[in-house]
């Protein structure tokens, strides 16, 4: 038994290494089309002012920011008007009533995409920071990768307990499951996109029915992405961790909350997929242990190869402090996904930012 175990720790060691191998740097910065930055803002206090000044440093020439104002029951708005003065490349969007039918930040990326008239569009979370040239390098990536619709995972700060072990498991689970080979493959079943970072060519974006087509999306990034590949673009997911950064959750609750409501939606809510991911983080939770109960060559050797191939994927991600938590993340990733599988099938609400999604 311990063989086998030590077999399937050294497959998917060896698949993790292989796989980043094809996961697409940047490009070099080219000269921009108009291009807008739309982004979705409710209960944002936290993040403004560090998201005006990223982008303040980063749109360049044929950039406008739209930043849609989410109907924000804190200080977002009055720090949006400070910060953003009579700066002249940036527009603030009173948000409306979210109407029935639609979930928050889709509502809110519609309601920019029919503002904005520029021939892309970028769509940010608003806890994003950007680098310096980031935008020109993602335009210039999605050319080069000929595709209409472009995403990928950032660098993530880990403050919390809970986001070393669950946030950095976003890139775990890109590099274990996801062919990346094949992330151009015109098929919905290809899909991965993460939706911190989305460009978009407009005229595709308005063929696929762009946010609409997803009214009631709580993952709104891969559905998004599903509906490219539907009408038959290509998409891409790139390598965006150098040049952008994600500040996704500042308490242990928020983490957990903020996953429980997407990591099984993820999944389609297919029971059959989410038994899979179980067993395959189980298989992972269980090295340890059995290392310490049943020592030998073959329980030290799975543990090695496998924090090995969590070491790669941190590194490659810039995430720090994080990979050396992996046992424990493996054994969260299955109690949280064990939980949000529970909560389906009871068919609990979930509640975000102050709005309950059946």
């Amino acid at each position: 038994m311990m063989i086998f175990l030590f077999c399937i720790i050294a497959l998917i060691c060896l698949y993790t290494f292989i796989n980043l191998s094809f996961l697409p740097r940047l490009a070099d910065p080219v000269p921009l089309p108009s291009l807008a930055v739309c982004i979705p803002l409710r209960n944002e206090e936290r993040n403004v002012s560090k998201l005006i000044y990223s982008l303040k440093q980063a749109i360049t020439p044929n950039t406008h920011v739209y930043l849609y104002e989410d109907r924000s029951t804190d200080q977002t708005r009055p720090l949006l008007i400070q910060l953003v003065g009579q700066d002249s490349r940036f527009t603030i969007i009173d948000g409306l009533e979210l109407p029935s039918g639609w979930a928050g930040k889709v509502h809110a990326c519609h309601q920019l995409s029919r503002v904005a008239q520029e021939d892309y569009l970028l769509f940010l979370d608003a806890d994003i920071t950007l680098e310096v040239d980031t935008i020109p390098r993602l335009y210039a990536t999605l050319l080069q990768e000929r595709a209409v619709f472009l995403s990928g995972f950032p660098s993530f700060p880990v403050p919390t307990f809970l986001g070393k072990c669950l946030i950095p498991m976003q890139h775990v689970l890109i590099a274990q499951h996801l062919p990346i080979a094949f992330r151009k493959v015109r098929h919905p079943a290809f899909a991965a996109a993460n939706g911190m970072v989305v460009l978009v060519e407009r005229h595709a974006y308005e063929q696929v029915g762009g946010h609409q087509a997803i009214q009631l999306a709580l993952v709104d990034d891969l559905e998004l992405c599903r509906a490219f590949k539907k009408k038959g673009f290509t998409t891409t997911l790139v390598h965006v961790a150098p040049y952008v950064s994600c500040d996704m959750y500042a308490t242990n609750q928020d983490v957990w909350q903020g996953f429980l409501k997407n990591v099984f939606r993820g999944m389609n809510d297919s029971y059959l997929v989410g038994s899979y991911f179980l067993l395959f983080y189980l298989i992972q939770a269980a090295v340890l242990p059995l290392l310490i109960w049943s020592p030998s060559v073959w329980t030290a050797g799975a543990f090695v190869l496998m924090m090995l191939a969590r070491y790669q994927i941190d590194r490659n991600a810039q995430i720090v402090h994080a990979w050396f938590w992996h046992p424990v993340s493996a054994v969260l990733y299955v109690v949280l996904l064990a939980t949000a599988m529970i909560r389906r099938l009871k068919k609990r609400e979930i509640t975000w930012k102050g709005r309950t999604y059946s």
